[in-house]
């Protein structure tokens, strides 16, 4: 029957994978969903569009977001509503940036963080001893000499007021 395949020599059908559907009765294979669309049920008779915004590829069993490190291209979703090729459609995020899983457009690293590479996640903080004031960046900057940077500055800082920098400490990291 329709949503079932039977292969040569055998003696009962086999219901379609999720993924794939067997449209029609008296089939030896089942077809694979086409990109653009899903089944999540075994024995299905047809595909179902993709979900908007999604990525459906070929024999997709259900639809799922760009993954981390890419987002959407929004050319694409506007145009047609779906995504259907992993490698063209989400888009890699470049360095200075991050995309969390799903994301639409890629976010700018904020002050106190770095991007180094493309295809991140996250950002991550800048080293105690380094700091980074700028958004977009992909590298943090060595403190100044005498101030105080802790993980993740966007600004080097003064010691507080009735404390003193340790000559000592500032001599062995050489600030």
């Amino acid at each position: 029957p329709a949503g079932t395949s039977c292969s040569v020599g055998s003696d009962a059908p086999s219901d379609c994978l999720p993924g794939s559907y067997g449209a029609a009765a008296e089939q030896a294979t089942c077809e694979p969903c086409a990109a653009g669309s899903y089944t999540s049920e075994p024995g299905a008779t047809v595909c179902l569009t993709c979900t908007a915004g999604y990525l459906c590829v070929e024999g997709s069993s259900a639809p799922q977001p760009c993954p981390g490190g890419t987002h959407a291209d929004q050319t694409v979703l506007a145009t047609v509503g779906y995504l259907s090729n992993l490698t063209s459609d989400c888009i890699v995020c470049g360095a200075g940036t991050s995309c969390s899983v799903g994301s639409g457009q890629p976010t700018l690293c904020l002050p106190g963080s770095y991007g180094a590479s493309e295809r991140q996640e996250t950002c991550q903080l800048c080293p105690a001893g380094e700091f980074q004031s700028a958004s977009g960046q992909t590298a943090c900057r060595n403190c100044t000499a005498g101030y105080l940077c802790v993980e993740g500055s966007s600004a080097p800082q003064p010691c507080p007021g009735g404390t003193h920098a340790d000559q000592g400490v500032l001599a062995s990291v050489g600030y």
